[in-house]
């Protein structure tokens, strides 16, 4: 049980809870990270991201090791990882997203260890549990991709960093290194907590009289972890070329910094947050008296891990290539998670009133959170629902005709087929060129209709995926079905229409419309 002293201070009287070890605080905010992060994980169809992680993930190491050399070697660690990932699990929605909500359960673990470490247990389960619910978090926890991980990464290796630097032995020294190390190679990016952990140093030194020697050994520790992931960082610069679809810095960068970086739009929860920050860092000095510790540390502590990767990212965006990206940062959400946990209880204090607030933050997260869950929430992207339609309506044997001419937001159309290939595995498509594994690369690539079309005539039934098409019902069927202006543009609907293919159902969504065609003559 927690142990509550009253200390009179002027004018108020403040609770100073006692330090314990709650090896349980961190399971129980682990457990309820994980169930909130996997809860509705299933509904939002797969997109164009999250595609490339279940090509990826689904090759052999070796099919993955060509792939690297040629696209995405900053992702290769992660999409190893998946590889045993989906060895043991299978590929769909659920079951790949449900990678992510466990590593953000063990990073909400790690906000707790680490908020145990530098402040006292109650701003450390307040941290963690104001993890969980960020929705910066809640959006990765869903999401297939690298984001979670690397906050479990950069918070557990703040623990390690932390550790090694109070006890000073080779040992945890070298289990920094390695994970720093491993860490870059996970994320690029990740080498930016280098800097931060700098600051840790000098912040939170040992009291012990090796405490000199702890920063010369951090320093040679992390010279070491720079030096074994230089090679992966360096080669990451050929493949810039991936990330030219992001926008030069602007005035919309600040928005984006502000709005989305940590809460992912969610405006009432980002503005319940700056009101907490505002009013919490104006009395954050009576945190002493509840942690036993120097708060002021804390919060410089935390404010430079979301600056120095921040401003890191800024400044290689304006001299050199942009690279900025909301969600890029997210391995500095424990960050912000910290520092609100010290302002709601610099705040509120009492553990009522803690709790109140955590549940107003909690229901400030809720309309985000529900619309992260939405079917369409990745970006507008529908994979999952074409592939629906065509698992319950087509038979094997039917052809596929996939339109490339489609403006396919942020790929092409061929990506949809790498989200549920089974799928797409009974249809005959002879629009499909060389695989991706032949290839070397994501996605595999497209073939002209008119190079197949002597083969149309054996299809029984055509299946045509395009671009959505405003002036047609969501839903239709008939005879002979008018195939709408964008579809009838089209050179996949064009060709066969020559060989006697006429539309005769038609299903839309948020961004495609898949259309069954028969021979009538």
């Amino acid at each position: 049980m927690t142990t509550l002293v009253r200390e009179h201070r002027a004018p108020v009287a403040v609770a100073r809870i006692v330090p314990r070890s709650r090896p349980w605080d961190a399971i129980a905010v682990a457990l309820l990270a994980t169930s909130l992060s996997a809860a509705g994980a299933a509904r939002p169809s797969l997109w164009f991201d999250e595609a490339a992680t279940l090509s990826a993930g689904t090759r052999s190491v070796s099919e993955l090791w060509k792939m690297v050399l040629n696209i995405d070697a900053v992702h290769g660690l992660y999409y190893l990882l998946m590889h045993g990932w989906f060895t043991v699990f299978p590929t769909t929605e659920f079951a790949a997203r449900l990678s992510s909500a466990v590593a953000v359960g063990v990073a909400s673990a790690g906000v707790v260890v680490l908020g145990r470490q530098v402040s006292g247990r109650a701003v450390a389960v307040t941290a963690g549990v104001l993890f969980a619910v960020l929705p910066r978090v809640t959006w990765a926890g869903a999401e297939t991709r690298s984001y979670a991980l690397t906050m479990a990464a950069a918070v557990w290796l703040t623990v390690v960093c932390l550790v090694a630097l109070r006890r000073d032995r080779w040992s945890w020294w070298l289990g920094y290194a390695a994970l720093a190390a491993g860490s870059a190679v996970l994320n690029v990016f990740l080498v930016l907590m280098l800097p931060v952990h700098a600051v840790l140093a000098v912040l939170f030194p040992s009291a012990s009289p090796s405490a000199p020697r702890s920063g010369r050994h951090w320093l040679a520790a992390a010279t070491a972890a720079a030096g074994a992931a230089a090679p992966v960082l360096i080669f990451a610069q050929t493949q810039l070329f991936q990330v030219h679809w992001i926008s030069p810095l602007s005035r919309d960068t600040v928005g984006e910094i502000l709005g989305e970086q940590y809460f992912d739009h969610a405006v009432p929860f980002a503005l319940l947050a700056a009101l907490m920050l505002m009013c919490g860092l104006l009395c954050v000095d009576q945190v002493g008296a509840i942690a036993g510790r120097r708060p002021i540390r804390l919060v410089l502590f935390t404010v430079c891990w979301m600056a120095i990767p921040t401003m890191a990212l800024l400044v290689y965006s304006a001299v050199r290539h942009p690279i900025y990206y909301p969600r890029y940062l997210s391995f500095t959400a424990p960050a912000m998670a910290l520092l609100l946990g010290l302002c709601v209880v610099a705040v509120w204090r009492s553990r009522p009133a803690i709790t109140g607030m955590l549940l107003l933050f909690a229901v400030a997260a809720v309309p985000n959170y529900l619309a992260q869950r939405g079917p369409y929430a990745k970006e507008r992207m529908d994979y999952s629902a074409v592939a629906d339609v065509i698992d319950r309506h087509a038979a094997p044997g039917d052809c596929l005709v996939l339109d490339n001419s489609a403006d396919w937001m942020p790929g092409p159309i061929r990506p949809l087929t790498a989200a549920r290939p089974e799928v797409y595995a009974k249809l005959r498509d002879f629009g499909l060129d060389r695989t991706a594994v032949e290839r070397d690369r994501l996605w595999d690539s497209h073939g002209a209709v008119w190079a197949w079309a002597d083969r149309m005539p054996g299809c029984p039934v055509l299946w045509t995926v395009t671009e959505r098409d405003p002036t047609r019902p969501d839903y239709e069927r008939g005879p002979k079905l008018e195939p709408g202006p964008r579809l009838g543009r089209a050179m996949a609907y064009q060709v066969p229409s020559r060989f006697g293919f006429r539309v005769v159902e038609r299903w839309q969504f948020s961004f495609a419309q898949v259309t069954k065609s028969v021979r009538t003559d």
